[in-house]
């Protein structure tokens, strides 16, 4: 039943609105995530702050790809070729390049209605732009309760779950890598938002590269098969498929459903918890420049996440761990790894790399899920969480996968429809700000 009532939501009502609403945002803003890109990275790379005393552009972005690169860029799209096909890969790259959009208006957003807190701190996301800028005080206080269960499923069980495998199968028991990974969490979570800031400016870009790399290696490696791989998921994406033997086959509309379900875990568009992030960002200049180079800049991720899944989906493609191994989820990526790498260590590269995107994914969403508890609550309430945080992430790797995906699918499903109606109705301040002078300041100089 809550499958079905997944697969329904998603197709009746997700799949269309993002569709829609990212399309009418791209046209109404002349694709400014693909037109100014360049820009983009300028201003990315230009804010940063080696000291760590202040939340730069360059940790925001950090800390939202250490939130979007966990195991949805490994596991997630293993489950997502075999439950999908291959041409589930071509929808994520459109509700990538779709969704980009949904983050420029909810950063700028974001920015725009946030406030500080007690310790003087921004504070901002979907629930200050839906209840100070719609005046829907019940529907924030909604968004913050699914933020936390979606915190609590999403970035901390899911992730333990993926970990978990990898970890037992090397002969290390699930508690003991619950028990290991709450206290390395716990010493970032309790140690506040410059903590945070800090060791995502500097996990996120290392696991990045690294991972990015080993790919590039594989498909090195296996040259000849990368265009008839590229070929394969663009004729899956709009014809039915068959597997080996055709014993059973992938439709169109089943890749476009799971591409969708992959995709926005992967890249949490349209979802909201981003602008919580850049909200965050001290700057110096206006508050109109601020939101709207916050805004530009977080176009960047779901692109940079994209990279990534693509990389993976090649990976798992061009080594031919598709079909005939019986395996599912870390474990498929695992055999790719060897295949690819032609020896059993290899494996441990999967490992490893989904050790650092769990833990920052964890990082983030707790990050997240603390600001919920903030404005739900007080700031008091925070450090109590936090620990029911931590104690709950050893849960995650006795739990059945094929249960906590599902929840953690209906949790961020739910978060999608409550901000992309709060930025429907907010679009118009966002282009008062894109069209006026300030805009051809920031957005016209030369990229």
């Amino acid at each position: 039943m809550i499958d079905e009532f997944k697969n329904l939501l998603s197709l009746y009502l997700l799949i269309p609105m993002v569709a829609v609403v990212g399309l009418a945002f791209s046209l109404r803003f002349r694709f400014v995530q693909c037109t100014h890109m360049l820009k983009a990275w300028k201003f990315f790379i230009g804010d940063r702050d080696p000291s760590g005393k202040r939340s730069s552009s360059f940790s925001a972005v950090s800390a939202v790809l250490g939130g979007n690169l966990g195991t949805g860029n490994i596991s997630g799209i293993a489950v997502a070729l075999t439950m999908g096909g291959p041409g589930a890969l071509f929808w994520m790259w459109i509700i990538a390049t779709l969704g980009a959009i949904l983050k420029f208006v909810n950063c700028t957003l974001g920015v725009l209605y946030r406030q500080k807190d007690a310790d003087g701190e921004f504070v901002g996301g979907p629930m200050y732009y839906l209840s100070k800028g719609l005046g829907l005080k019940r529907t924030a206080k909604l968004y913050c309760i699914l933020a936390i269960f979606a915190a609590l499923s999403v970035g901390n069980l899911v992730q333990m779950n993926s970990l978990a495998l990898p970890f037992t199968q090397a002969g290390v028991p699930p508690l003991l890598t619950g028990v290991g990974m709450s206290f390395i969490v716990a010493m970032v979570i309790l140690g506040g938002l410059k903590r945070f800031s800090a060791v995502a400016s500097v996990l996120v870009p290392f696991m990045a590269i690294a991972y990015v790399a080993a790919c590039l290696i594989i498909l090195l490696l296996n040259i000849d098969k990368v265009l008839p791989a590229f070929g394969l998921i663009l004729q899956a994406a709009f014809e039915p498929l068959s597997v080996a033997g055709g014993v059973a086959g992938y439709t169109v509309l089943q890749g476009m459903r799971v591409g969708f379900d992959r995709g926005l875990f992967a890249t949490d568009v349209g979802v909201g918890i981003d602008s919580i992030i850049h909200s965050s960002v001290q700057s110096k200049t206006s508050m109109t420049e601020t939101a709207l180079t916050q805004g530009l800049i977080s176009t960047l991720s779901p692109l940079i996440v994209m990279v990534v899944c693509t990389l993976t989906g090649l990976v798992l493609i061009t080594t031919g761990t598709l079909t005939g191994t019986g395996l599912e989820s870390t474990n498929l990526c695992i055999e790719a790894f060897k295949r690819g790498f032609g020896f059993e260590f290899a494996g441990h590269i999967i490992t490893v790399t989904l050790f650092f995107f769990a833990y920052t994914t964890i990082l983030t969403w707790s990050f997240c899920a603390d600001k919920a508890v903030e404005y739900l609550f007080s700031r008091k309430m925070i450090r109590p969480f936090q620990y029911l945080f931590v104690a709950i992430i050893p849960l995650g790797a006795l739990f059945h996968v094929g249960v906590v995906w599902t929840v953690a699918d209906i949790f961020m499903n739910l978060m999608l429809v409550i901000n992309v109606a709060g930025l429907i109705g907010l679009c118009r301040h966002v282009m008062l700000l894109y069209t006026n002078p300030e805009r051809k300041r920031i957005f016209l100089e030369s990229n």
